[in-house]
């Protein structure tokens, strides 16, 4: 299953942006840890909920 996501996160100076996108993953759980994992490496740090959607095709 596809899901939408949103979520809010802060990056090393500081700054606050909206990261949005969409992920594969067979459950809401999996998905909403993919993004937080995703988020992370590339630098930021969540700074909201990941608001998830499931998308429909």
């Amino acid at each position: 299953m596809t899901w939408k996501f949103t979520v809010e996160a802060t990056d090393s100076k500081g700054r606050r942006g909206k990261h949005s996108g969409l992920v594969d993953s067979h459950s809401e759980a999996s998905a909403r840890q993919g993004v937080i994992e995703a988020v992370q490496a590339a630098g930021y740090q969540p700074s909201g909920a990941v608001t998830l959607k499931p998308k429909h095709r």
